[in-house]
């Protein structure tokens, strides 16, 4: 890979800046902590967790570990699912005279089968991935509108929003609704210079050996490829940088690359209302099922002109006798 290894342009910092980072005792949550925090941001490491011994906490090790290296840090221990841990968390960045950049990467991954999956164990996974991350960016809204912008990350899933994984209904289902919500808050962030945006991740983390273990053994291809937790760090931190300047975009990233996630919506078949029917769909089944050409929108109102556009394309051809019944 020789030429590919040079660098132009100052080096990308965060100084000034002052990030929330959930999640941030151990892998992913951590790199992105740690990665902030080398680059000048002042960093709130949240997670409830505790060390193995049960004699400490993971985020203060983080603050350590980061304070060591002169940085500025502050452990928060607050469950983000609750609304009081959430205000906290916000609080805390506040104490530091701004909040800039929210990464909402706090999780927890309850598995099993659907038919007997407890809606308690679905409640929980909620609470964590989506209500958490809702109710931070909600109390951090009004100082980012007040301060003229900020950054916000929420750390989503392949799992929900491309592919499904069995024994993972809760988790699936909340990754998809945390995207929807990231869609919406990028749209009505953006008169604000708020900035939100998806990620994807792929690390063989605490809770992905987990997985893998009771679940599929294909779920992470750790075995194949570098997988460590570090190397999605330079992404998060990308994504919420002033001079990545996107908003409502989602990115995959593991092992040192990645890769734009976009929403395809296909052309299909589009039929004239008069001849509409089952039967027509049979007939002309191989155009409603592709996926070829398709368009990529990016609000309703970009999907509402499209797909008007289709129709219209089908009267004109309709006025000039093209359609046919069997058509």
């Amino acid at each position: 890979m020789q030429g590919e290894t040079g660098l132009t342009g100052a080096p990308l910092r965060f100084d000034g800046k002052v990030a929330v980072v959930t999640g941030a005792g151990k892998g992913l949550g951590r790199a992105f902590a740690m990665e902030l925090a080398s680059r000048g941001a002042a960093v709130i490491v949240n997670d409830i967790a505790r060390t193995e011994d049960g004699a400490g906490h993971l985020a203060a090790q983080v603050v350590e570990e980061i304070v060591a290296s002169g940085g500025r840090a502050k452990a928060n221990l607050a469950s983000v699912a609750e609304a009081e841990g959430a205000a906290s968390i916000v609080d805390d960045a506040l104490s530091f005279g701004s909040i800039d950049i929210i990464i909402n990467n706090a999780g927890c991954l309850l598995l099993g089968e659907f038919e007997t999956f407890p809606i308690d164990d679905l409640i929980t996974t909620f609470n964590v991935h989506v209500k958490g991350a809702f109710q931070i960016i909600q109390r951090a809204w009004p100082h980012m509108r007040k301060q003229g912008g900020g950054h916000v990350l929420n750390v989503a899933s392949i799992g929900g929003n491309i592919v499904g994984n069995s024994n993972h209904a809760a988790y699936d289902t909340c990754k998809g609704a945390l995207s929807g919500l990231t869609r919406n808050l990028a749209l009505e962030g953006e008169p604000f210079g708020i900035k939100v945006n998806g990620l994807f991740p792929g690390a063989f983390t605490g809770m992905v050996k987990h997985a893998v273990n009771v679940v599929d053994q294909t779920i992470s291809p750790n075995l194949d490829i570098d997988m460590r937790a570090e190397l999605v760090g330079p992404t998060a931190a990308w994504l919420v940088h002033e001079e990545c300047g996107l908003t409502g975009a989602f990115f995959a990233s593991s092992s040192g690359r990645l890769g734009r996630v976009f929403p395809g919506v296909a052309e299909g078949f589009q039929d004239d209302p008069e001849l509409f029917s089952m039967e027509r769909i049979r007939e002309h089944r191989e155009r409603a099922h592709s996926t070829e050409p398709f368009f990529t929108p990016r609000t309703t109102q970009d999907f509402n002109k499209w797909r008007i556009g289709l129709f219209r394309a089908m009267q004109e051809r309709r006025a000039k006798g093209a359609m046919q019944p069997a058509e």
